[in-house]
């Protein structure tokens, strides 16, 4: 099975007031991206993957949507 990769904004990478959670939950969300930066991976997959609970996942995008790293659009979530 190929390996999955994802590129990582360098704002998101270098931004000091967010979490290095955050920061992880981003890099994971990439690797999940199709090539307009789309993805849909489940908040429990999330939570899976990262070995964090749904409410933490749930807290680390809401840190990033706030700094606008992503935002909802249906049931994707794009990232910038």
């Amino acid at each position: 099975m190929p390996s999955k990769f994802g590129i990582v904004n360098q704002d998101v990478i270098s931004d000091p007031d967010l979490s290095i959670q955050a920061k992880g939950l981003y890099a994971i969300l990439s690797t999940y991206a199709d090539k307009e930066r789309l993805c849909f991976p489940s908040i429990s997959t999330l939570a899976d993957v990262s070995n964090k609970s749904v409410s933490q996942i749930s807290n680390y995008l809401k840190e990033l949507k706030t700094k606008r790293y992503v935002e909802r659009q249906g049931r994707f979530l794009k990232l910038r």
